[in-house]
């Protein structure tokens, strides 16, 4: 089984109504926007994770034969 790589979710609040959020994942950081509230930057975070966690599950797989 996989071990999950750690990712950290930063949500910060710019100004009323304005969240910004980053994404640190595998030691690289990803800026993904800005968000009317908390909540909906929260769950943007979670998938961009379960995404990227995906993306490299796909990635230690063997090799497809043509």
């Amino acid at each position: 089984m996989a071990q999950p790589t750690a990712a950290t979710i930063d949500i910060r609040e710019v100004g009323p109504q304005k969240f910004e959020l980053a994404v640190t994942f595998d030691g690289q950081r990803f800026e993904c926007g800005n968000y009317l509230n908390r909540g909906a930057a929260q769950q943007a975070g979670k998938l961009f994770v379960a995404r990227k966690e995906g993306e490299q599950a796909g990635r230690k797989k063997s090799p497809r034969r043509k």
